[in-house]
């Protein structure tokens, strides 16, 4: 037995369509389905009596799914969460161009904690920009504009080839 691959996050939320203006309308990610579901099998796997949600598969890449969750029944109790609380929890989205998301979701009044910071750690992390928003129920969301690859030929040894990140 093991563990494959990661198969999809899924964030309840307390207001699918406000949820999906943001994640679809404002960050451009494409919806795969949406419906509205009931199924005892719902209630069985949550080990609840009655389970009625509304949900929304949004593709974010490279064949993964964020899956958006409202619960009309039960109906949950919104919970306080701050990015360093233990349990708390963010989701990272590359962008290709940073400043102009940071813009949309400014403009659109979306709570921005910082304009783009260019990271300069040593390591795989040396020259991302990155910045956070936060996303109708307060889910951290991390925007990430990771530089451009560039390939480096050595002209002494034509047939090597090394890829390397520009900072």
């Amino acid at each position: 037995m093991q563990v494959v691959r990661l198969d999809h996050v899924s964030v309840t939320v307390s207001d699918l369509d406000a949820s999906m203006a943001f994640y679809v309308g404002l960050l451009g990610l494409p919806l795969i389905a949406r419906g509205e579901s009931g199924d005892a099998e719902l209630a069985e796997i949550m080990d609840q009596h009655d389970v009625k949600i509304r949900w929304a598969d949004i593709e974010v890449g490279e064949a993964l799914t964020l899956e958006l969750v409202e619960f009309v029944h039960p109906i949950g109790t919104p919970i306080t969460k701050s990015l360093w609380d233990p349990g708390s929890t963010h989701i990272g989205l590359q962008v290709d161009d940073i400043d102009a998301v940071y813009v949309r979701l400014r403009d659109a009044g979306v709570r921005v904690v910082s304009k783009p910071v260019r990271l300069t750690e040593e390591g795989d992390w040396h020259g991302v920009r990155v910045h956070y928003a936060i996303d109708p129920d307060g889910t951290w969301i991390e925007l990430v504009q990771r530089p451009d690859r560039v390939e480096v030929i050595d002209t002494a040894y034509p047939a090597t080839i090394a890829s390397t990140s520009s900072a």
